[in-house]
């Protein structure tokens, strides 16, 4: 490496040159005041070259969607300074509070939208869901076979739990966590060669590394209360907490409702299963009340084309309500369960629907941020490179919200063409509803299962977005008349 790299503002040379993507990038920057930021953690350098400068550089790769290796290739006059090797030690070092990190942009997010005067009246929410983060290598460190509940397969990676605040308007990522799966013989799924041919190395029982370390075997739900509690502490607090039927459960409904002594209310679908509500002073499971309750309490929502049951019980200790919903000609009824004794049914149904923000959360950062991309077999550098994902969503969350474009793909198009659209999958979100509940009717299959398979398989994804692109051309010709045709097509 020739010399130090004293300023932060030197990477101006790597994006000023009269782009007006690049422009607006930097103008961002200076608005976040990214460099003080970041400062915070230049207490120990790599190889002389300040952590800030690094981390700038980082989030500068990811949003032109560029590996270390092609940005400075691309950029010989600014990286010829610092080596490859210079980031991956920032990577993969065990002392790096990753953490930290995306708590600090989160709240910048919300102190710059506080400052904008632009606090949107809508409820607040916590949005809390897993993900799997597949890779190929065997040898990357503590790697394992993780089960997908829509695939049905076992697929090599790790599982990300991930903490999102949405503020009534946009889903920011607070917090995550990374998880393993021991499996039936205790291998995750590897056979004893492929498991003593990990990469491993020992990490100081005080640092950041070792405490994600500790993470991986850990249940989800003690994990997924502890990263609440971190985010109330740094001031983000919700009026709800929104999880699917994996999280819904005695634990998770009493710790939520411990945080700020009650503040915060669950709300979730609940499994059908064989658990016990005490009614009238009897436990019952949900089967047993909808039997009892089918004929007499049972109403009709024109608004979501749905019969529905709604009533009050205590699950364990604590006073829930249950509404027992089954749509149009489908014989599977689903559970939505809440704390919030005061909320109508279709009060909880639309504030559940901003769960499925973070289902487009994940397939924009998967698909576009190269979310689960790395190969790094060091687990300090994999979990580095999802918080500079995260982080880079961040930014561009921010950036879309106060700008003058309409999508994320305008904002960013000279430096990366295939940036998903945000505008779309928002317009998606809300059409998703209809669509959802029509598909119940017909498959007779469960509303959640629908969810996941839309958003998490490519190939429909793509062709539902390719829907609401051609509607777009049709208003970009004038083409009214078709454009409305389509529209009472797919309502």
């Amino acid at each position: 490496m020739a010399s130090k790299i004293a300023h932060l503002s030197e990477l101006e040379s790597v994006l000023c040159n009269n782009e007006k993507t690049n422009e607006g990038v930097l103008h961002f920057f200076s608005t976040f005041k990214i460099g003080r930021f970041l400062g915070s953690f230049g207490s120990f350098k790599s190889k002389g070259v300040d952590v800030s400068v690094l981390l700038l550089s980082l989030l500068i790769f990811r949003l032109r969607s560029e590996s270390i290796f092609r940005m400075q290739n691309r950029s010989k006059n600014f990286f010829e300074k610092i080596d490859d090797n210079t980031f991956y030690r920032l990577m993969n070092n065990s002392w790096m509070d990753w953490r930290k990190l995306l708590m600090g942009f989160a709240k910048q997010f919300a102190a710059h939208v506080k400052a904008k005067g632009d606090l949107n009246p809508g409820i607040s929410c916590f949005v809390l869901d897993d993900t799997d983060i597949e890779k190929t290598g065997k040898t990357i460190e503590f790697i394992g076979r993780v089960f997908n509940h829509v695939t049905k397969l076992y697929p090599l990676g790790f599982k990300l739990l991930l903490l999102g605040f949405w503020d009534g308007k946009t889903l920011i990522a607070t917090d995550y966590s990374l998880h393993r799966e021991k499996g039936k013989k205790g291998t995750y799924g590897l056979t004893k060669k492929e498991l003593k041919s990990q990469f491993s190395k020992r990490r100081n029982s005080k640092s950041p590394g070792h405490k994600r370390v500790g993470e991986l075997d850990m249940k989800k739900g003690e994990v997924a209360v502890s990263m609440l509690k971190r985010a109330v502490k740094n001031g983000f607090l919700a009026r709800y907490v929104l999880m699917d039927s994996w999280f819904v459960n005695d634990y998770m409904i009493k710790n939520v409702r411990a945080i700020k002594k009650g503040a915060m209310h669950l709300l979730g679908m609940c499994r059908l299963d064989k658990r016990k509500y005490l009614v009238d002073k009897k436990e019952v499971n949900a089967h047993q009340l909808i039997t009892k309750n089918e004929r007499k309490k049972s109403k009709y929502s024109r608004k979501y084309k749905s019969t529905y049951i709604s009533m009050v019980a205590d699950y364990k200790g604590v006073k829930v309500r249950l509404f027992f919903i089954r749509y149009n000609n489908a014989k599977n009824w689903t559970i939505l369960l809440t704390t919030d004794l005061t909320l109508s049914f279709v009060e909880a149904i639309e504030l559940y629907q901003v769960r499925w923000t973070i289902e487009v959360l994940f397939k924009e950062c998967k698909q576009y941020l190269r979310l689960g991309g790395s190969q790094n077999t060091d687990f300090d550098g994999q979990v580095a490179d999802i918080t500079i994902t995260l982080a880079t969503h961040t930014i561009l969350s921010l950036q879309k919200r106060f700008s003058s474009y309409e999508t994320m793909g305008e904002l960013f198009r000279e430096t990366q063409q295939h940036l998903l659209e945000l505008t779309l999958w928002e317009r998606l979100v809300k059409v998703f509803l209809k669509m959802v509940v029509q598909l119940a009717m017909i498959l007779n299959v469960d509303v959640e299962e629908i969810i996941e398979k839309i958003m998490r398989s490519d190939q429909t994804s793509k062709q539902l977005l390719a829907i609401l692109k051609m509607l777009d051309e049709f208003e970009d010709n004038d083409q009214n008349n078709d454009k409305t045709a389509i529209r009472l097509a797919v309502a």
